[in-house]
């Protein structure tokens, strides 16, 4: 039984289900990496759909997770002249499953606990442990605002995503296997080079590396993982 703050973002999704599905179709082609970088820390699944609600899924800005910079680059996130690597929705996820798994054992255990840490601060988990509780509505209700709507929005897009064929939105294969494979590509090389060998598009490679900001692999690294279409040409040093 859905509480009634889920239920009126259940109803506000479904009233634009254009939005959401555009939201799904960007997660698309990274989900089963998503979801196997949250397996690999003992993530639950669901909280996929954490970066649902923090960004609509943007490649954009901050990225899916809307890491700050600081807490980001804790977590192994390059962020620098030539790559964010908080808009690559592989490389994030893998950051924030290593930030909910901590916030879940300093949350003893209770992973509500750790989404509203993820949500105010490492700091304001003792707080909020005091008040859990097996009255998930009265918890809810002593969150900040922007802590419930955060995790309003979190339970609606997930509920959502288990009734797909009740609703007709957002439809997710968790088990679809990625479009793309990884190459080593040498530092400096342009996104052009790399595009004419494997018979695609600067604005497709940008779609499967968001996380890199220019035409360019960066130059200061000896190698450099880029994300291209399945194809039988191998990319050449």
């Amino acid at each position: 039984m859905l509480n009634h703050l889920v239920q009126g973002y259940v109803h506000d999704f479904l009233d634009r289900p254009e939005t959401l599905e555009a939201t799904f179709d960007r997660s698309r082609p990274f989900f089963l990496d998503m979801t196997k970088a949250l397996r690999a820390e003992g993530v639950p699944d669901d909280l996929v759909f954490l970066s649902f609600a923090e960004s609509d899924f943007s490649k954009r800005g901050k990225g899916p997770w809307q890491f700050n910079k600081g807490t980001a680059q804790k977590y192994g996130l390059r962020i620098n002249h030539w790559v964010d690597e908080r808009r690559d929705p592989i490389l994030s996820t893998r950051a924030a499953a290593e930030y909910l798994a901590d916030l879940h054992d300093t949350a003893g255990y209770d992973w509500r606990v750790a989404v509203v840490g993820w949500n105010v601060g490492d700091l304001g988990i003792d707080r909020y442990w005091k008040l859990r509780g097996e009255n998930f509505n009265r918890f809810m209700n002593l969150l900040p605002g922007h802590t419930r709507a955060l995790m309003g929005r979190f339970m609606a897009v997930a509920f959502i995503a288990h009734n797909s064929a009740t609703y007709g939105v957002g439809h997710v294969n968790y088990d679809e296997p990625p479009s793309y494979h990884e190459v080593p590509v040498r530092g400096g090389t342009t996104l052009a080079q790399v595009a004419g060998s494997f018979h695609t598009t600067i604005a497709r490679l940008h779609d499967l590396n968001p996380a890199i900001l220019h035409d360019r692999v960066p130059p200061y690294a000896r190698s450099y993982q880029v994300r291209v279409p399945l194809v039988r040409t191998a990319f050449a040093d």
